[in-house]
C-alpha cells in the first residue's frame, strides 16, 4: 500500500471509530533519509520535518432535506483537508564569521541530481558515479535468471545558484548535524568529522 493510501485510511478509520468524535492530530514525520511515518497524536522526532494533519469534531447528520428543496454544494474543503507545513529545516545557531560581508564568497558548487527512477538528491560533484541496473535475463529454455546483466545508468545533476544554493547547504548541515546526534558510537567519529567539514565550507560564505 502506497503512503498516501495508507494515510487515507489511518485518516477514515478515525473519522469512523467511536473516538471519531474529537478533534485528532495526525503528524507527517520525514528523517533525514526520507523515510516517512505516521503517528498519531506525537510530534516528530527534533531534526525531522514535520507535517500535521488536524481532523476536527465530526458535524451531527442533519435531517434528509425534502426532494424539492435545492441541496448547496459545499463552499469549501472540510477542516484538516490539506497538509500544513509547521517546521521545516532547523539549522541550529552556528557560530558567527570572522569575515566581513563584503569579502565573504558563496559557497562550493552543489547539484541537484536525479537518478533513472526520478528520485533527487544532492551531491558535490556534477559527475556522480556511474550506477548499474540489474537486468533480468533469459535462458535458452526461456527460464529467468540463467546469468546476471546490468545497464549501465547515469544521473543527470543541475548546479544551484544564489538562493537555491544557500537553502541547500543550510539543508546539508541541518541534516549532517541530525545524524551525527542520533549516530550509534561506531558511527559518532565519522558523523562529527562530515557535520565540521561541512559547517567550515558554509561558514564564512555570502549566505551568512
Amino acid at each position: 500500500m502506497t503512503r498516501p493510501a495508507t494515510f487515507a485510511l489511518i485518516t477514515l478509520l478515525l473519522a469512523l471509530s467511536p473516538f471519531g468524535a474529537h478533534a485528532t492530530t495526525i503528524y507527517k514525520c520525514t528523517d533525514a533519509k526520507g523515510t516517512v511515518t505516521m503517528q498519531n497524536d506525537k510530534p516528530c522526532a527534533p531534526g525531522e520535518k514535520q507535517e500535521v494533519r488536524t481532523i476536527g469534531e465530526l458535524p451531527t447528520a442533519p435531517a434528509p432535506a425534502p426532494r424539492a428543496e435545492k441541496v448547496e454544494a459545499p463552499t469549501g474543503p472540510p477542516a484538516g483537508a490539506a497538509f500544513e507545513l509547521v517546521r521545516g529545516p532547523a539549522t541550529d545557531e552556528l557560530p558567527a564569521s570572522a569575515i566581513p560581508l563584503a569579502d565573504r564568497k558563496p559557497p562550493p558548487p552543489l547539484f541537484e541530481c536525479k537518478t533513472w527512477e526520478a528520485e533527487t538528491y544532492l551531491s558535490e560533484t556534477e559527475t556522480p558515479e556511474e550506477r548499474c541496473a540489474y537486468l533480468n535475463t533469459v535462458g535458452l529454455n526461456g527460464g529467468m535468471g540463467a546469468g546476471e546483466a546490468c545497464e549501465i545508468k547515469r544521473d543527470t545533476c543541475t548546479a544551484l545558484t544564489d538562493k537555491a544554493l544557500c537553502t541547500a547547504w543550510q539543508r546539508r548541515i541541518d541534516e549532517a548535524n541530525f545524524r551525527m546526534k542520533y549516530a550509534a558510537k561506531a558511527d559518532k567519529a565519522d558523523r562529527e568529522a562530515e557535520y565540521e567539514r561541512q559547517l567550515a565550507a558554509f561558514i564564512d560564505t555570502s549566505c551568512r
